[in-house]
């Protein structure tokens, strides 16, 4: 679609004078198309005499935030997805870029942005009346930047929304850009996955608080085991760390059957079995991967060994309930001298450093085919509110992306 830009020229006060149209919307944009096509129509005798241009115009979905959860976030109440008319030649850059997303991330974490600007948390907060936003992987479109060129793959911190403007005017500690390859064999939704947020978050907190323990070490348990954190760690630590027990646990029996898929030496599920006592059978556990804190961590603390460890990484029990978060046990932390470590992705100089450690140690892990790319994929970003409601109820089965455009998802 395109919409038609008249210029013409007011002879009586000599100012030029700017009109636009949709193509074929009215009789005088049917002329002036026409007239670009046929140079025989005239306009009649006019004080007006117009030149035409044509600009590209595009249908811009986008993603809005309309305010704070209390409990589970509800698609339609707390977010909506619009759409307007864009004209992408016209947008100001003020000296950034337009970009065009290609795929998108959907976390557990975002819950924790939903909230009152006054909260203070590790994740700043969206702001009500505008697109939410996250990891994502685009396309370069129009620049003003000298760093990046029309058609350049980047990754950053993106908007829920079909064409947007990088920095923009809503700005925080998260937002970056950077441009990446097409890596043959990879969708470019990896980025937002295996080579993204997901991956680098297992890594990172494995690779700096971890790796060492392990080599004394004989038990692992991974609450949450079957989500896209937790399926990484799975095939990361199996390939580096053969000599490790691996237990974890899921809530629905096909994730217990794709932790058992992973080489989970213990797969259960914890909504029907009891975790105490399967961690009491096959433990004690040496180190703790907490994805979801909870009655899961509480069972992971009885069960735990001397000096053991114990990695927090998420507490997604609490998300929407805060008192399915609550952990009891607080006392075996002590009792047992144990070691209870919390980190973030890319957060402090320790992090980043891992985070450029990735690709050295990563990518041959996935040439030789022992990390593997699963995704649930949302098709289009009018799906998006689907994928943000998976994350929190458990539902998706990989990691959940939004493919927005299908140049995003092909391999």
């Amino acid at each position: 679609m395109y919409r038609l830009q008249q210029h013409s020229h007011d002879w009586t006060s000599g100012r030029p004078v700017f009109t636009t149209c949709p193509v074929g919307k009215t009789r005088v944009g049917q002329e002036l198309i026409q007239g670009a096509i046929d140079p025989s129509i005239h306009f009649n005798q006019s004080p007006l005499i117009p030149i035409v241009s044509i600009m590209p115009v595009v249908t811009n979905g986008r993603v809005i935030y309309l305010g704070h959860p209390e409990g589970i976030y509800q698609p339609g109440v707390h977010t909506k997805y619009v759409e307007e008319q864009l004209d992408t030649d016209a947008v100001p850059l003020n000296g950034g870029i337009l970009v065009k997303l290609l795929a998108i991330s959907s976390d557990p974490y975002m819950r924790h942005r939903m909230r009152d600007p006054t909260i203070k948390m590790f994740a700043p907060p969206v702001t009500v009346g505008e697109p939410i936003d996250n990891f994502s992987v685009a396309k370069v479109v129009r620049s003003e930047d000298s760093a990046y060129s029309p058609g350049d793959y980047v990754i950053g911190y993106f908007s829920f929304e079909h064409y947007s403007v990088h920095p923009g005017h809503i700005k925080h500690e998260f937002k970056h850009c950077v441009k990446v390859p097409k890596i043959p064999g990879l969708p470019l939704s990896a980025f937002v996955g295996i080579l993204g947020l997901t991956g680098r978050t297992a890594f990172t907190g494995w690779h700096l608080y971890a790796k060492k323990k392990a080599e004394t070490s004989k038990t692992l348990f991974v609450s949450g085991g079957a989500g896209a954190v937790g399926t990484w760690l799975i095939e990361y630590v199996k390939a580096i760390h053969p000599h490790l027990k691996i237990i974890a646990s899921a809530g629905t029996k096909p994730k217990v059957d794709l932790l058992k898929s992973l080489g989970t030496d213990v797969a259960f599920n914890y909504k029907e079995e009891n975790a105490e006592k399967i961690l009491a059978e096959h433990g004690p556990i040496d180190i703790y991967w907490d994805n979801v804190s909870g009655a899961q961590t509480d069972a992971a603390l009885v069960n735990m060994s001397m000096f053991g460890l114990i990695l927090a990484c998420g507490a997604i029990a609490g998300l929407n309930k805060e008192d399915e978060g609550i952990v009891r046990h607080f006392e075996k932390i002590f009792e047992r001298y144990l070691t209870v470590q919390g980190f973030l992705f890319r957060t402090g100089p320790d992090a980043e450093r891992a985070f450029n450690e990735f690709d050295q140690e990563v990518f041959p892990l996935l040439q030789a085919g022992k990390i593997q790319n699963r995704e649930h994929r949302f098709i289009g970003l009018q799906n998006s509110e689907k994928a943000l409601l998976a994350v929190h109820t458990g539902e998706n089965f990989g990691k959940a992306v939004i493919i927005v455009d299908e140049e995003g998802g092909e391999a």
